[in-house]
């Protein structure tokens, strides 16, 4: 996966180092730009931005310029921007320098509205953006369809450089439907739908099982779920800084009226 181009990205998944999905995407961006992908050795997925500490990390050179490392998404983009951009390893002679853009996935399953605060996907790219990188995270909400739109959205956005229009502390989370490309209907841009899932467990066994869907239509029609399960691909920024600006608000007024003694 080398060339001569300049701009330099990151790729890492929950899915495994192994995913079909996420190789298919490094060998295309691979035509574009200088790749490196940083993956879990196993499939991490629902996860989060749980990351390791406390125990040691094993990294595995499986490929040229692909990594399998025994920890979680955001271990794998953590380790890769805040160590290997600028120390790399005795293989590689040295780090690659900055990267310009980080990808995860692409992931097998949506990650729209509340499934973004559970996803290991997002978790990586929301790792990029704590390191100052743009993110980008992609998911396909079922089959592989879409797999080769996904991928030439990516490629689009090394090429025409609209990573570069992502701001510090932002990245974008964006998701493809399960439909046919005949019936792809584009992309929107989208707002968090805040709907949670209809859960209930199931005994069996001894264990208990989670399981539990979405109520799609019900959220707000310009939301990622609504668009998402309506045949659109949505891109959503999300932020770093999750401060609730009025609730600060109150929260001052209420110190300043001796809430607190």
């Amino acid at each position: 996966m080398q060339n001569n181009l300049k701009t330099r990205v990151l790729i890492v998944n929950d899915d495994g180092v192994e995913s079909a999905y996420m190789r298919t995407l490094a060998t295309a961006l691979s035509q574009v730009a200088e790749v490196f992908v940083f993956a879990p050795e196993t499939e991490q997925s629902g996860v989060s931005h749980a990351f390791t500490v406390r125990r040691g990390l094993s990294l595995r050179n499986v490929a040229e310029r692909i990594y399998a490392m025994s920890g979680t998404p955001a271990d794998c983009a953590k380790f890769a921007l805040g160590h290997f951009a600028s120390h790399g390893t005795v293989s590689e002679g040295g780090g690659p320098g900055a990267f310009d853009v980080c990808f995860s996935g692409v992931n097998v399953g949506e990650n729209s509205g509340v499934s973004s605060l559970y996803s290991g996907t997002v978790a990586g790219a929301r790792e990029a953006a704590l390191w100052g990188v743009p993110g980008v995270a992609l998911s396909l909400r079922g089959g592989d369809a879409l797999l080769q739109v996904a991928v030439d959205f990516a490629v689009d956005v090394v090429k025409k450089g609209w990573y570069r229009e992502i701001p510090a502390g932002v990245f974008w989370n964006v998701n493809f439907p399960k439909v046919t490309i005949e019936s792809f209907k584009g992309f929107k841009a989208t707002r968090m739908a805040l709907g949670m899932f209809t859960d209930h467990y199931s005994h069996d066994g001894g264990l208990w099982q989670l399981d539990g869907d979405k109520l799609w239509d019900e959220q707000p029609k310009d939301s990622d779920d609504y668009l998402l399960n309506h045949g659109y691909a949505t891109i959503t920024p999300h932020k770093i800084d999750q401060t609730d600006e009025e609730s600060l608000k109150v929260i001052n007024e209420m110190l300043a009226g001796g809430a607190c003694g």
